[in-house]
């Protein structure tokens, strides 16, 4: 009884560590005005994201006045920072892809579109 016991515990347990959840917030990055600070964080949780990649393209020019980048080192890719003045108006992307370490093949892939009006 105890064996049929430790077996069902096990395989919950197994279960259990591989359905973990990962989410990344928001859902959309609210409009940009021109000439207008900027400041938005994106939220990766659930795990500590695999910055050996490059989970981060987009196709914001640097003359926009905006950067996208890991707020700090610590923290690495699970909390991006897009801040700063834009100059112009457009719409833009920002790619997100992230694996996570001990997660498997989990991984997180969203655009997110930018506008500046």
């Amino acid at each position: 009884m105890k064996i049929k016991l430790i077996a069902i515990f096990s395989i919950l347990l197994i279960l259990t560590g591989c359905g973990k959840k990962y989410t990344i917030t928001p859902d959309e990055l609210p409009v940009a005005q021109v000439n207008q600070k900027y400041y938005q964080e994106i939220h990766i949780e659930g795990g500590k994201v695999v910055d050996k990649d490059q989970p981060l393209n987009t196709n914001i020019r640097e003359d926009l006045g905006i950067t996208v980048q890991p707020a700090n080192n610590l923290d690495g890719y699970n909390i991006i920072e897009v801040k700063g003045t834009p100059k112009y108006k457009g719409t833009f992307t920002i790619h997100i892809w992230a694996g996570f370490y001990g997660g498997g093949s989990n991984e997180i892939n969203k655009t997110y579109n930018f506008t500046v009006k």
